[in-house]
Protein backbone atom coordinates (compact mmCIF):
# COMPACT_ATOMS: atom_id res chain seq x y z
CA UNK A 1 0.00 0.00 0.00
CA UNK A 2 1.13 3.64 -0.18
CA UNK A 3 2.53 4.87 2.83
CA UNK A 4 1.23 8.03 2.60
CA UNK A 5 -2.27 6.46 3.22
CA UNK A 6 -0.69 4.14 6.07
CA UNK A 7 -2.58 4.75 9.19
CA UNK A 8 -0.31 5.53 12.34
CA UNK A 9 1.29 2.72 13.76
CA UNK A 10 -0.11 2.07 17.98
CA UNK A 11 1.70 2.80 20.20
CA UNK A 12 2.95 0.48 23.04
CA UNK A 13 3.24 3.03 26.17
CA UNK A 14 4.54 -0.13 28.97
CA UNK A 15 8.20 -0.46 28.48
CA UNK A 16 8.33 -3.65 29.54
CA UNK A 17 5.95 -4.57 27.16
CA UNK A 18 7.64 -2.93 24.52
CA UNK A 19 10.78 -4.79 25.29
CA UNK A 20 9.12 -8.43 25.41
CA UNK A 21 7.83 -7.40 21.49
CA UNK A 22 11.29 -6.00 20.40
CA UNK A 23 13.30 -8.76 21.39
CA UNK A 24 13.30 -12.04 19.65
CA UNK A 25 12.87 -15.50 21.50
CA UNK A 26 16.74 -16.20 20.85
CA UNK A 27 17.82 -13.87 23.14
CA UNK A 28 14.39 -13.22 25.54
CA UNK A 29 14.42 -17.54 26.12
CA UNK A 30 17.75 -17.29 28.16
CA UNK A 31 16.38 -14.71 30.14
CA UNK A 32 13.16 -16.14 31.89
CA UNK A 33 12.48 -19.33 33.53
CA UNK A 34 8.78 -19.93 32.07
CA UNK A 35 6.42 -17.92 30.03
CA UNK A 36 4.85 -14.45 31.89
CA UNK A 37 2.48 -12.03 31.39
CA UNK A 38 4.61 -10.55 28.41
CA UNK A 39 5.87 -14.04 26.75
CA UNK A 40 6.01 -13.10 23.06
CA UNK A 41 3.87 -16.79 22.66
CA UNK A 42 1.13 -15.39 24.02
CA UNK A 43 0.90 -12.10 22.76
CA UNK A 44 1.42 -13.36 19.37
CA UNK A 45 -1.71 -15.49 20.14
CA UNK A 46 -3.41 -13.14 21.16
CA UNK A 47 -2.82 -10.60 18.42
CA UNK A 48 -4.34 -13.28 16.00
CA UNK A 49 -7.12 -14.11 17.54
CA UNK A 50 -7.35 -10.11 17.70
CA UNK A 51 -7.11 -9.77 14.05
CA UNK A 52 -9.03 -12.13 12.84
CA UNK A 53 -11.83 -10.82 14.97
CA UNK A 54 -11.42 -6.93 13.33
CA UNK A 55 -11.05 -8.86 10.02
CA UNK A 56 -14.56 -10.98 10.43
CA UNK A 57 -16.06 -7.54 11.81
CA UNK A 58 -15.03 -5.48 9.11
CA UNK A 59 -16.56 -7.96 6.35
CA UNK A 60 -19.78 -8.38 8.44
CA UNK A 61 -20.50 -4.93 8.20
CA UNK A 62 -19.57 -4.68 4.66
CA UNK A 63 -22.58 -3.93 2.14
CA UNK A 64 -23.65 -5.68 0.17
CA UNK A 65 -23.91 -7.77 3.03
CA UNK A 66 -21.14 -11.60 2.70
CA UNK A 67 -22.25 -14.71 3.12
CA UNK A 68 -20.32 -16.89 6.35
CA UNK A 69 -18.13 -19.02 3.24
CA UNK A 70 -17.37 -15.11 1.48
CA UNK A 71 -16.18 -14.06 4.80
CA UNK A 72 -14.11 -16.82 5.72
CA UNK A 73 -12.46 -16.39 2.07
CA UNK A 74 -11.94 -13.08 1.85
CA UNK A 75 -10.40 -13.16 5.62
CA UNK A 76 -7.61 -15.77 4.45
CA UNK A 77 -6.64 -13.27 1.76
CA UNK A 78 -6.73 -10.14 3.55
CA UNK A 79 -4.48 -11.89 6.49
CA UNK A 80 -2.41 -13.98 4.38
CA UNK A 81 1.20 -14.39 5.29
CA UNK A 82 2.76 -11.73 2.68
CA UNK A 83 0.24 -9.42 3.27
CA UNK A 84 1.16 -9.13 6.84
CA UNK A 85 4.75 -8.60 6.07
CA UNK A 86 4.03 -5.81 3.69
CA UNK A 87 2.55 -4.29 6.99
CA UNK A 88 5.68 -5.13 8.86
CA UNK A 89 8.10 -4.02 5.89
CA UNK A 90 5.35 -0.07 5.78
CA UNK A 91 6.03 0.72 9.62
CA UNK A 92 9.86 -0.71 9.41
CA UNK A 93 9.46 -2.72 12.21
CA UNK A 94 11.96 -5.20 11.38
CA UNK A 95 14.68 -2.43 12.34
CA UNK A 96 13.29 -2.42 15.85
CA UNK A 97 13.56 -6.35 16.55
CA UNK A 98 16.67 -7.39 18.30
CA UNK A 99 17.74 -10.89 18.01
CA UNK A 100 20.97 -13.08 17.82
CA UNK A 101 20.01 -14.74 15.04
CA UNK A 102 20.35 -12.85 11.50
CA UNK A 103 18.15 -14.96 9.27
CA UNK A 104 15.90 -14.65 10.98
CA UNK A 105 14.22 -11.56 8.93
CA UNK A 106 13.98 -14.02 5.89
CA UNK A 107 11.76 -16.30 8.28
CA UNK A 108 8.09 -15.27 6.82
CA UNK A 109 6.44 -17.75 9.91
CA UNK A 110 9.17 -15.66 12.44
CA UNK A 111 8.27 -12.52 11.26
CA UNK A 112 4.45 -12.83 10.72
CA UNK A 113 4.45 -13.72 14.71
CA UNK A 114 6.85 -10.78 15.22
CA UNK A 115 3.44 -8.52 13.82
CA UNK A 116 1.15 -10.40 15.77
CA UNK A 117 3.01 -9.97 18.65
CA UNK A 118 2.88 -6.21 18.35
CA UNK A 119 -0.81 -6.47 17.29
CA UNK A 120 -1.50 -8.59 20.86
CA UNK A 121 1.02 -5.36 23.06
CA UNK A 122 -1.58 -3.05 21.28
CA UNK A 123 -4.86 -5.36 22.75
CA UNK A 124 -3.75 -5.32 26.25
CA UNK A 125 -2.78 -1.39 26.13
CA UNK A 126 -5.54 -0.27 24.12
CA UNK A 127 -8.35 -2.39 23.54
CA UNK A 128 -10.32 -4.07 20.77
CA UNK A 129 -11.48 -0.93 19.18
CA UNK A 130 -8.09 0.42 18.64
CA UNK A 131 -7.22 -2.75 16.62
CA UNK A 132 -10.07 -2.61 14.91
CA UNK A 133 -9.85 1.11 13.75
CA UNK A 134 -5.92 0.63 13.17
CA UNK A 135 -6.50 -2.60 10.78
CA UNK A 136 -9.32 -1.33 9.21
CA UNK A 137 -7.88 1.62 7.83
CA UNK A 138 -4.81 -0.48 6.65
CA UNK A 139 -7.16 -2.98 4.70
CA UNK A 140 -9.28 0.09 3.48
CA UNK A 141 -7.96 3.35 3.86
CA UNK A 142 -11.50 5.08 2.79
CA UNK A 143 -12.95 3.41 5.65
CA UNK A 144 -14.39 5.86 8.16
CA UNK A 145 -12.52 5.42 11.37
CA UNK A 146 -14.95 4.52 13.42
CA UNK A 147 -16.51 1.32 12.50
CA UNK A 148 -19.51 -0.59 14.68
CA UNK A 149 -16.29 -2.40 17.00
CA UNK A 150 -17.32 -5.60 18.94
CA UNK A 151 -15.10 -3.72 21.41
CA UNK A 152 -18.64 -2.88 22.79
CA UNK A 153 -19.11 -5.81 24.20
CA UNK A 154 -15.28 -6.81 24.78
CA UNK A 155 -13.79 -5.97 28.37
CA UNK A 156 -11.39 -3.35 28.21
CA UNK A 157 -7.54 -4.21 28.76
CA UNK A 158 -5.04 -2.26 29.59
CA UNK A 159 -1.27 -2.57 31.20
CA UNK A 160 -2.64 -2.11 34.73
CA UNK A 161 -4.63 -4.65 34.47
CA UNK A 162 -1.86 -7.15 33.70
CA UNK A 163 0.61 -8.00 36.51
CA UNK A 164 3.61 -10.75 37.01
CA UNK A 165 2.31 -10.52 40.63
CA UNK A 166 -0.66 -12.03 42.00
CA UNK A 167 -3.58 -9.41 43.52
CA UNK A 168 -3.69 -8.36 47.16
CA UNK A 169 -6.81 -8.81 48.64
CA UNK A 170 -7.30 -7.09 52.16
CA UNK A 171 -8.22 -9.06 55.04
CA UNK A 172 -12.67 -9.06 55.63
CA UNK A 173 -13.71 -6.69 57.99
CA UNK A 174 -14.42 -7.85 61.66
CA UNK A 175 -17.64 -9.55 62.66
CA UNK A 176 -19.71 -7.08 64.26
CA UNK A 177 -20.21 -8.37 68.32
CA UNK A 178 -24.01 -8.79 67.71
CA UNK A 179 -23.49 -11.07 64.95
CA UNK A 180 -21.50 -13.36 66.88
CA UNK A 181 -22.85 -16.30 68.41
CA UNK A 182 -23.52 -16.96 72.34
CA UNK A 183 -21.29 -18.70 74.09
CA UNK A 184 -21.97 -22.45 74.20
CA UNK A 185 -23.16 -23.78 77.47
CA UNK A 186 -20.84 -25.90 79.36
CA UNK A 187 -22.79 -28.60 79.63
CA UNK A 188 -25.94 -30.16 77.51
CA UNK A 189 -28.21 -33.13 78.18
CA UNK A 190 -27.80 -36.74 76.52
CA UNK A 191 -29.77 -36.15 73.21
CA UNK A 192 -29.75 -39.91 73.51
CA UNK A 193 -28.41 -43.23 74.90
CA UNK A 194 -24.80 -42.76 75.82
CA UNK A 195 -22.56 -45.70 73.45
CA UNK A 196 -22.17 -48.66 75.58
CA UNK A 197 -19.39 -51.29 74.92
CA UNK A 198 -21.17 -54.32 74.06
CA UNK A 199 -19.53 -56.51 76.57
CA UNK A 200 -20.43 -53.90 79.41
CA UNK A 201 -24.07 -53.93 78.20
CA UNK A 202 -23.80 -58.10 77.92
CA UNK A 203 -22.80 -58.22 81.83
CA UNK A 204 -25.71 -56.03 82.79
CA UNK A 205 -28.32 -58.12 84.80
CA UNK A 206 -31.88 -57.85 85.02
CA UNK A 207 -31.68 -57.10 88.57
CA UNK A 208 -29.60 -53.86 88.04
CA UNK A 209 -31.85 -52.78 85.72
CA UNK A 210 -34.75 -53.12 88.03
CA UNK A 211 -32.76 -51.41 90.55
CA UNK A 212 -31.99 -48.54 88.48
CA UNK A 213 -35.37 -47.90 87.68
CA UNK A 214 -36.75 -48.01 91.76
CA UNK A 215 -33.65 -45.31 92.61
CA UNK A 216 -35.17 -42.92 90.08
CA UNK A 217 -39.04 -43.81 91.23
CA UNK A 218 -39.88 -45.30 87.90
CA UNK A 219 -42.27 -48.32 87.46
CA UNK A 220 -40.66 -51.08 85.17
CA UNK A 221 -42.60 -53.91 83.72
CA UNK A 222 -42.45 -56.73 81.24
CA UNK A 223 -45.00 -58.27 78.76
CA UNK A 224 -44.26 -61.26 77.44
CA UNK A 225 -45.81 -63.24 74.39
CA UNK A 226 -44.23 -65.95 72.23
CA UNK A 227 -45.03 -68.02 68.98
CA UNK A 228 -43.95 -71.33 67.47
CA UNK A 229 -44.91 -74.64 68.95
CA UNK A 230 -44.59 -75.20 72.65
CA UNK A 231 -41.72 -77.23 72.76
CA UNK A 232 -39.75 -74.83 70.56
CA UNK A 233 -41.09 -71.56 71.30
CA UNK A 234 -39.85 -67.84 70.24
CA UNK A 235 -40.49 -65.48 73.24
CA UNK A 236 -40.95 -61.71 72.59
CA UNK A 237 -40.56 -58.99 75.85
CA UNK A 238 -41.07 -55.48 76.15
CA UNK A 239 -39.88 -53.67 78.28
CA UNK A 240 -42.13 -50.67 79.67
CA UNK A 241 -40.98 -47.71 81.87
CA UNK A 242 -43.94 -45.34 83.21
CA UNK A 243 -45.99 -46.70 80.69
CA UNK A 244 -43.58 -46.05 77.49
CA UNK A 245 -41.81 -49.04 75.75
CA UNK A 246 -38.25 -48.40 75.94
CA UNK A 247 -36.79 -52.08 75.03
CA UNK A 248 -37.89 -55.35 73.59
CA UNK A 249 -36.24 -58.54 73.31
CA UNK A 250 -36.73 -61.87 71.65
CA UNK A 251 -35.29 -65.48 72.52
CA UNK A 252 -35.92 -68.97 72.79
CA UNK A 253 -36.84 -68.36 76.65
CA UNK A 254 -38.57 -66.21 78.13
CA UNK A 255 -35.70 -65.31 80.47
CA UNK A 256 -33.06 -64.42 77.69
CA UNK A 257 -35.95 -62.11 76.24
CA UNK A 258 -36.87 -60.37 79.60
CA UNK A 259 -32.87 -59.60 79.85
CA UNK A 260 -32.55 -58.61 76.34
CA UNK A 261 -35.46 -56.17 76.70
CA UNK A 262 -33.96 -55.24 80.06
CA UNK A 263 -30.46 -54.50 78.86
CA UNK A 264 -31.95 -52.30 75.58
CA UNK A 265 -33.99 -50.04 77.75
CA UNK A 266 -31.27 -49.48 79.97
CA UNK A 267 -29.47 -48.22 77.12
CA UNK A 268 -32.75 -46.11 75.43
CA UNK A 269 -33.04 -44.48 79.26
CA UNK A 270 -29.23 -43.17 78.79
CA UNK A 271 -27.95 -45.22 82.31
CA UNK A 272 -25.26 -46.51 80.83
CA UNK A 273 -22.90 -43.63 82.15
CA UNK A 274 -24.89 -43.29 85.58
Amino acid sequence: MNNQNLPPLPKIEDAELMLAVFTHASISSSLAAGPTNYDSDRLAELGEQALNLAVTNYLYCKRPVLDAENIRNQRRVILHDQRIIQWLDAYDLKAKLRTSQSDIFQDTQEMKKYFLTYAGAVFVTGDMSTIENWIVRLIDPDARSEIQASASYLPQHSSQHISSNPPQYSAPPPTPPHSQPPPLPSSYPPAGPAPASVSALSMLSLATVNQTAAQKHLTIRYESSSVGASHVPTWTVRCIVDDQEQGVGTGKSQKAAKEEAARKAYLNMGWMNI
